[in-house]
């Protein structure tokens, strides 16, 4: 209801960034492209963009503070130390890097094993496995 209010009553779309965090947002991201904003709760937003040409998701607070990016990087983009690490496992189907406001970074492979099953291996910056698990299944390997 009070979301109705606000769109239809006063002409405001509250699933729409305010302006500190479209602030916050072109601040941290001045050369993004293609930028797509969902509202995820009432106090945080979800933002898909481009900048050059790769794909990101970023969440943000309503107040305009950064919480995280996943970055989805193409296998050619990845250090060869951290591909050759993980190419072991079996080939890489997808990588993302992602950065939180209160952790280190980190990344997310998928990788399929040479009986064709898929994994998700989760690793730090340095490609080092912190764990594993089936992708179909979600459990922990």
């Amino acid at each position: 209801m009070k979301d109705f209010i606000l769109k239809y009553v006063f002409r405001i779309n509250p699933n729409t960034p305010g302006q500190a965090l479209l602030k916050s947002f072109n601040q941290r991201f001045p050369e993004a492209t293609n930028i797509e904003w969902s509202k995820e709760n009432d106090n945080h937003f979800e933002v898909i963009f481009r900048v050059n040409g790769i794909e990101q998701i970023a969440w943000f607070e309503k107040s305009g503070k950064w919480l995280k990016t996943e970055t989805n990087f193409k296998i050619e983009m990845l250090n060869t130390v951290i591909r050759e690490k993980l190419e072991k496992f079996g080939q890489i189907m997808s990588s993302i890097f992602i950065e939180k406001s209160d952790t280190q970074p980190s990344y997310e492979f998928i990788i399929r094993d040479h009986f064709q099953v898929r994994h998700i291996f989760n690793t730090d910056a340095d490609g080092n496995v912190t764990d594993r698990r089936n992708f179909d299944e979600g459990e922990l390997l």
